[in-house]
């Protein structure tokens, strides 16, 4: 494959598959999050699309940059946590299990936090590419532990 397509491909892969997982699993989740009591601070649910799809571009961008750079390690942890990411909406919204899903969370933000090390190390653009999904993820967990803990008696 040419550099250029390969860079594109690894740019948009996240979004795709995110795109089609949240399809897959949030057919829902417009009616769940508004019967939600939600914590301090959560944002209109209107919000989490296009953060979501900025934030899975610029994850990609990180990753395309490091595959550039060709280190296969930071690669294969990236798509695990990819993998692990993909999880966290099935959890919640499909199947409801608030308390997995805030499991999943922790798990999102140990393999983010160890993505971030190894893309600084492979490229500093890469680990500041991925700061703000950093962030995000990090007030992501703050939201599921508030909703599964003030709607847990559902």
């Amino acid at each position: 494959m040419k550099p250029i397509i390969q860079f594109v491909f690894h740019l948009v892969t996240p979004l795709i598959l995110g795109k089609t997982v949240g399809k897959l699993s949030t057919k829902s989740a417009p009616r769940q999050y508004k019967k939600l009591k939600q914590p301090p601070f959560a944002p209109p649910r209107k919000i989490f699309a296009p953060m979501w799809t900025f934030l899975y571009l610029t994850m990609g961008l990180a990753h395309a940059l490091v595959k550039r750079k060709g280190d296969r390690k930071a690669s294969r942890l990236f798509k695990v946590h990819l993998m692990i990411n993909y999880t966290w909406s099935f959890l919640f919204f499909r199947l409801r299990k608030r308390q997995l899903a805030l499991v999943n969370s922790i798990m999102i933000w140990i393999t983010m936090y160890a993505v971030l090390v190894k893309f600084f190390k492979v490229s500093r653009l890469a680990g500041i590419i991925l700061l703000a999904y950093t962030l995000w993820t990090t007030f992501a967990a703050y939201l599921t532990l508030g909703s599964w803990y003030l709607n847990r008696a559902k």
